[in-house]
C-alpha cells in the first residue's frame, strides 16, 4: 500500500505540472530562474552570472535552469548532432581551497575543518561549446571509442579514474567556453533505472528513493577544527563550514536541471583532438550548500526530508552566483 506521504507528493507534482500549462505526458519547457535561458532546441543557452555595468555576462558563472523545448524522450542511442569533427577532452580535477581534493584521504578545508570525501557522483549532459558570439554550438558527448554516450549522457564517479573525462565532438573553430546541462533533463530523470542501462541503471547510485534521479551526489566525512584553528570565517572553530552531505535533483514536475558556463579560450582543431582540465571547486559546491537561501516551494520526495536535500536545493538555486567550473592551468 502507497504512503499518504506518497500521494501527497504526486498530487503537488501534478498541480506544478498544471500550472505550467502542462500535463506530465507533455512535452515540457522549462522555466529560466538564475542566469538567463538559452533558445537552442536542446534548451541549451543559458548565459553565466549577472551582467556588469558593460552589459558582459558574469564569466564562469552558472546559468539558470536552460530555457527552451527540452527533448520529449530519453533514447539510449541519441541521434548524433554531427559525424566529423575533433575530440576535446576535458578532465574534471576536484578542488578545495586551491588544493588537489583528494577522494577517500583527508584534505583540509579553508575553515580548518579536515573532510574526507567518500562518494562523489554526477552527471553531465546538453553539452555546448560557446562561440565568439556568445552563441551555443552544441555538440556529441561521445565515449573513448568516439561513439555517443548512452542516453548523451556523461557520469563522473570519483571511484572511477576513467570517469574524470569528459570527451565531445566538436567542429574546428575558436570558442569562449563550454556550457553543459550539469544533471538530466526530466525525460531521463524521470526515466525508470531498473530498465535502463548505465549510467542511468540502478548500480548508478544516483537514483532517488520513490523515482527519478539524483544530479550530483556528495557524501563525506568531516572532523571540526582543532582548537583555535578555525580559518578567517570560523575564528574560534566551532562550526565547519563543509556540510556530511549534499544530494542535489530536481522533481518530477519540472526540467529543473541547471546549465553551467566554463569560460575561457578554447581552440579546437579540423583533426585529432585536444584537452583541457575543469577543474570542479568544492569550496563552491559547500559554500552553496549552506548558504541562506530560500526554498519556498521546494518539492521533497515522500519521508523525512534530510539536510543532504536541503543543501542540494540551496546549492541548485543558488548556481548563477557561483562559479563551481573553471579551467585549469
Amino acid at each position: 500500500m502507497k504512503s499518504p506521504g506518497l500521494f501527497r507528493w504526486i498530487g503537488l507534482l501534478l498541480v506544478a505540472a498544471t500550472a505550467c500549462g502542462t500535463s506530465p505526458n507533455q512535452q515540457q519547457v522549462a522555466s529560466g530562474t538564475g542566469g538567463a535561458g538559452g533558445s537552442q532546441p536542446d534548451g541549451s543557452g543559458g548565459a553565466g552570472g549577472q551582467a556588469d555595468t558593460s552589459g558582459a555576462g558574469g564569466a564562469g558563472g552558472a546559468g539558470g535552469q536552460a530555457e527552451g523545448t527540452w527533448p520529449t524522450g530519453c533514447a539510449e542511442q541519441p541521434a548524433s548532432i554531427r559525424t566529423e569533427g575533433a575530440i576535446v577532452e576535458l578532465a574534471f580535477e576536484l578542488v578545495l581551497g586551491g588544493a588537489p581534493f583528494l577522494f577517500g584521504e583527508p584534505n583540509v578545508a579553508p575553515d580548518g575543518s579536515t573532510v574526507t570525501p567518500l562518494n562523489v557522483r554526477f552527471y553531465v549532459s546538453h553539452a555546448a561549446l560557446i562561440g565568439e558570439d556568445g552563441d551555443l554550438v552544441p555538440v556529441d558527448i561521445v565515449g573513448p571509442d568516439g561513439a555517443a554516450t548512452p542516453y548523451g549522457v556523461h557520469f563522473y564517479n570519483a571511484e572511477e579514474t576513467g570517469s574524470a573525462a569528459l570527451r565531445l565532438r566538436a567542429p574546428a573553430g575558436s570558442y569562449e567556453g563550454v556550457s553543459f546541462v550539469w544533471g538530466l533533463h526530466k525525460a531521463c530523470s524521470t526515466s525508470r533505472p531498473e530498465a535502463n542501462v548505465a549510467p542511468l541503471s540502478e548500480a548508478s547510485q544516483m537514483t532517488w528513493p520513490h523515482s527519478g534521479y539524483l544530479f550530483l551526489r556528495y557524501e563525506g566525512s568531516v572532523a571540526p577544527p582543532a582548537e583555535g584553528e578555525g580559518g578567517s570565517d570560523d575564528p574560534d572553530g566551532e562550526t565547519a563550514a563543509v556540510p556530511p552531505a549534499v544530494h542535489m535533483g530536481g522533481n518530477l514536475a519540472e526540467d529543473l536541471a541547471p546549465r553551467v558556463e566554463v569560460r575561457g579560450a578554447l581552440s579546437v582543431p579540423a583533426s585529432g583532438s585536444t584537452g583541457k582540465v575543469v577543474r570542479v571547486v568544492m569550496d563552491e559546491v559547500f559554500g552553496g550548500a549552506t548558504a541562506d537561501i530560500d526554498l519556498t516551494g521546494f518539492v521533497a520526495p515522500p519521508g523525512p526530508v534530510g539536510d543532504e536535500l536541503l543543501a542540494g536545493e540551496r546549492l541548485r538555486r543558488g548556481l548563477p552566483d557561483l562559479t563551481v567550473f573553471t579551467f585549469g592551468p
